[in-house]
């Protein structure tokens, strides 16, 4: 026989000793990183989406506050400018669009002001969302009688 076929695996060289130890907490330490790294990329990208979706919905808020504006302001009848011009002064509105699909969680607010006899200015805010995941716009139409 062979006397080094009967070696014991701890008679091994010392600089063999442990190798694959620090490799593998090299291993696991490195994935752990690249995995927070994906999480953390995943969880903005989330967020970023719901901001970009509710800024959309409050984009069409304000447009809805600016149709609402346009239609108290020359309807049902707009066949004299004085009216018109009253009813510009005195419109005010705060539309809650909860309860309707797309905008729910949605309002605006609509305002109206007199630039000259027969020209006017409708402003609608629209804002959707709580919180931090809050967006608000604006929109400004002017219109001639």
């Amino acid at each position: 026989m062979c006397p080094d076929r009967n070696r014991l695996p701890s008679a091994l060289p010392a600089s063999q000793r442990g190798f694959l130890l620090p490799v593998a907490m090299f291993i696991v330490v490195v994935m752990g990183l690249a995995a927070l790294a994906l999480w953390r990329t995943t969880s903005q990208s989330s967020v970023a989406s719901v901001q970009e979706l509710l800024t959309v919905q409050a984009l069409y808020a304000a447009e809805s506050g600016v149709q609402s504006g346009l239609s108290e302001l020359f309807y049902p009848s707009a066949a004299a400018r004085p009216a018109v011009d009253n009813r510009c002064s005195g419109l005010s509105q705060s539309l809650d669009f909860s309860g309707i699909l797309g905008l729910n969680l949605c309002s605006a607010e609509v305002s109206c002001e007199l630039l000259e006899p027969g020209m006017y200015r409708i402003e609608a805010s629209g804002a959707c969302g709580a919180g931090a995941t809050r967006a608000v716009r604006a929109l400004e139409v002017q219109a001639r009688f």
